[in-house]
């Protein structure tokens, strides 16, 4: 069944070759005079100049910035509030964060806590809704979360090993700069991991209760289709524009809910990889490809006739011999085949 909703992707997107020169006359037309730069502190921002075009950019149009680098793969509440305490006492107005998942999402929370007097983790342990943000936005490097446009924030809080979610609508990003270019120095492992994490992305939408199949599903199957086609070759050739430019993009529609309006959703699968990644500390996508095909065999026998579609429509399996049971477990061992094949763990 179509179940009514309600969406709005308020995000700007900038897609292509330069984008990330157009940083400070977009945060201009926003009315936005200082902001804060946020990163992980990546060499990538050396070696590739990106750091010196994004000031370069804000100069021109009149924007003055700040800057505070050290953010870590799953994002700590510390640097959080390191930046909202920066950014108060520097007067700025709002955040671009630089990277992936990580750089963006403690971006976006940056901006939260800067709106507002309360103490930010309020609004990731449910004491209190988000009502507004400053200006947040994204130059993308990492394809991978899909921060740059989703209205869901991650943060690890090292003191209480808790890593929890904010989702609300006011959390999306007003820019999104993507450039195809600035991931090509992104090395083999962590290509792999943004393709395991948007596959997910897709799946915890896809896989409903729901036995009805439409165009959400059917636009579901062809993004993971694309996944399926184009990872290990990204993986493989990191070099190749067209295959940066289809999983940069593919990062954003497995995460905005372009594929998930209108259905019942699950997230079972993140909800377990951010519990691992808060004791552990492992990377998300690797953490999301050891689960996934476990998940997915418990989980066969509540909606065996929505896994073997999509062991037919993502992995082209098809035998008028096997059971709908027998062709579901095909498809889930299709699933860890392909994560194998960008040498990620299951």
């Amino acid at each position: 069944m179509f179940q009514d909703f309600t969406i709005c992707i308020n995000t700007r997107f900038i897609f292509g070759r330069g984008a990330e020169e157009q940083v400070g006359q977009e945060f201009a037309k926003l009315g936005v005079h200082k902001i804060l730069i946020h990163h992980d502190d990546g060499s990538y921002l050396q070696t590739t100049g990106l750091l010196d075009t994004i000031k370069k950019s804000c100069d021109q149009a009149g924007v003055k910035y700040v800057e505070l680098g050290g953010v870590q793969p799953n994002p700590r509440l510390k640097k959080v509030r390191e930046g909202i305490e920066l950014a108060r006492r520097e007067g700025v107005e709002g955040v671009l964060g630089i990277g992936g998942g990580s750089s963006i999402d403690s971006a976006k929370a940056i901006g939260l806590g800067l709106a507002s007097d309360r103490d930010v983790w309020d609004y990731f342990t449910g004491v209190a809704e988000p009502q507004t943000t400053v200006p947040v936005g994204a130059v993308l490097t990492c394809p991978a979360a899909g921060s740059e446009s989703s209205q869901v924030a991650v943060i690890n809080n090292e003191d209480e090993h808790r890593k929890l979610l904010v989702s609300n609508p006011v959390v999306r990003p007003a820019l999104a700069f993507m450039d195809p270019l600035l991931s090509e120095s992104l090395p083999a492992f962590p290509t792999a991991c943004g393709v395991v994490d948007m596959f997910s992305h897709i799946c915890e939408r896809y896989f409903t209760k729901d036995d009805t199949f439409g165009l959400i599903d059917r636009m579901s199957e062809g993004a993971l289709r694309t996944l399926v086609a184009i990872g290990p070759k990204s993986v493989a050739d990191g070099k190749n524009y067209e295959y940066r430019a289809q999983i940069m993009w593919a990062s954003t529609i497995a995460q905005n809910n372009t594929l998930g309006v209108g259905r019942e959703q699950d997230w079972s699968t993140h909800t377990i990889a951010n519990e691992l990644s808060a004791l552990y500390d492992t990377p998300h996508g690797a953490t999301l490809s050891i689960i996934m095909g476990s998940w997915m065999r418990y989980c066969i026998k509540r909606s065996p006739r929505r896994f073997a579609r999509y062991a037919q429509e993502v992995f082209g399996l098809h035998d008028e011999t096997m059971d709908v049971t027998d062709l579901a477990l095909r498809g889930v061992t299709a699933t860890e085949n392909f994560f194998t094949s960008m040498n990620m763990p299951t």
